[in-house]
């Protein structure tokens, strides 16, 4: 898309963290038209750095 161009949606979802994204998904799957905007990574800290990676270690140490 280059300037000047106009896109039409339903829905901008405004940061794609954790609630971002899966709101965009809930809407998504009702049939509407969405664009998300994220200026870091899509998902958030937790899948990359933080509460997921370390909540496998600990599940893992809990069941193993």
């Amino acid at each position: 898309m280059t300037g000047g161009e106009v896109l039409e949606t339903d829905v901008v979802v405004l940061g794609l963290g954790a609630g971002g994204e899966h709101a965009a998904r809930r809407l998504a799957d009702a049939g509407l038209d969405v664009v998300g905007v994220e200026r870091d990574l899509v998902g958030g800290e937790c899948p990359f750095w933080g509460c997921t990676p370390s909540k496998l270690l600990v599940h893992a140490a809990q069941t193993g």
